[in-house]
Parts: structure tokens; sequence; C-alpha cells
């Protein structure tokens, strides 16, 4: 039975025994920076550059030792004993033991399957696992990917002429990410061709004043276009 680690939203693993219980958020985090690279071999110093970034204690490399440590123990608690491999100069999570829902999730956006790599997504990436560095910069890569299937779902309603669904999930979509123009862009496509033409027109104006307001620049040429075509019916 493989052990299930899951961190699209706050980190959750399960053993055989159960759910696995990591006391404190470092050793959340220590975990889930091997689960970020299953597989594959995570330094001592890429742990400690993830776990306290530029402002690691004196006593780093021990801490993280003292980590592992706990983390193991946990894991042991769970049934999930040798999950956590020592090979020099760090640590690795044996791949033939862990199923990690991140790399599910890339493999359905791989395949163009929005709605089944949505499915597992919880909320914010490693919401209560405090990271630095270098796994700062996978959560951003994570939270464009749920971006981009979100998008991609809502676009393939429009598709399918279901424009009141692809409407509702887009104004969400512009409140969660009001900077992404192809979302507006999209929103305004299916306000269109569901008719409503005055909703369009209000969005752009609404997208607009963002843009000028806060970056004091106008939309972009698709944008524009999509304004042009509305008004031209």
């Amino acid at each position: 039975m493989k052990i299930e680690v899951r961190l699209l939203g706050p980190l959750e693993v399960r053993g055989p025994n159960g759910p696995v219980h990591f006391t404190g958020a470092r050793r959340r985090a220590v975990f889930a920076l091997l689960a970020l690279r299953t597989g594959r071999l995570v330094s001592r110093s890429a742990l400690v550059d993830g776990l306290w970034g530029e402002d690691v204690p004196p006593t780093g490399t021990k801490t993280l030792q003292g980590h592992i440590a706990k983390v193991r123990r946990a894991l042991e608690l769970a049934g999930a004993d040798g999950v956590v491999l020592t090979r020099e100069p760090g640590y690795l999570l044996d791949v033939t033991q862990v199923v990690v829902d991140v790399e599910e999730f890339d493999e359905h956006l791989r395949c163009g399957r929005y709605a089944e790599a949505l499915a597992l997504h919880r909320g914010d990436p490693l919401a209560d696992c405090p990271v630095e560095g270098w796994a700062g910069a996978e959560i951003v890569r994570l939270r464009e990917a749920v971006a981009f299937a979100e998008e991609n779902q809502a676009a393939a309603l429009c598709l399918d002429g279901r424009y009141a669904e692809a409407i509702t999930q887009l104004q969400r979509l512009v409140t969660l990410y009001p900077l992404r123009e192809s979302l507006w862009e999209l929103l305004m496509e299916a306000q269109h061709r569901a008719g409503r033409a005055g909703d369009a027109l209000r969005t752009y104006r609404r997208v607009r004043a963002l843009l000028v307001e806060e970056f004091g620049m106008e939309p972009g040429s698709a944008l524009r276009r999509r304004e042009a075509a509305v008004l031209a019916g």
C-alpha cells in the first residue's frame, strides 16, 4: 500500500495505519520539501534553504537532522516505515512507497484533463508549511498551473455553449486573478455569446479601470479587440 501525499492545499499524508501527524510546522515543511522532489535526492543544503531561506540559524543542519528523525517517527507510527531514505549528501522519499498528488496533477495537465487536475486541488499549495527559497518558487509554479487549468476548463465550457456556467466560473476567477487579462477576455466572450453584450462592455470598463488605476496602463491588444468585436456586434 502506497503512502498518499497531498500537497495541493494543506499537507495531508496517509499511511497504512491512517493519517500521519507531524508535530510542528517545520516538520511538515521538511516532509513537503522531500515530497516536492519525490524520488530525487534533496541535499541538506537545499533542505536548509527550503526551510529558512536567508535566515538560517547557526544550528541549521543539526536542527534539520532532528526534524528528519521526528518525521521518520511520525511516519512509522502510521505504518510508513522506511519512506525517508538517507543518501549522501541528503535525503529522498522512496518513490516505490509514495504517491504524490502534484505528480498526478501535472500528468492530468499534460493530457489536457483539466477537470481531473482541479479535482485534486484543495486550496493554496502547502498552505500550512512554512517554506522558503526554491520551494517558494515551486509554490508559485503550482499556483500558476492551477490558474491555467481553471482558465482552460472555463474555455471548454464556452466551446460547449455552456455560457452561464462559464460566466459564473470566470467571475470568480477574475476576482482571484485580477491581473490575468486572458480571463477577462474570456469572460467578455462568454457574456457576448450569451447575448449579454452590455455586461461584456461593462466587464471591459471594469478591467480597464483596474489596469489604469493600479498600473497606469491600457488593456492589452487582445482585450481591445474583444471590446471592438462586442461593439461591432
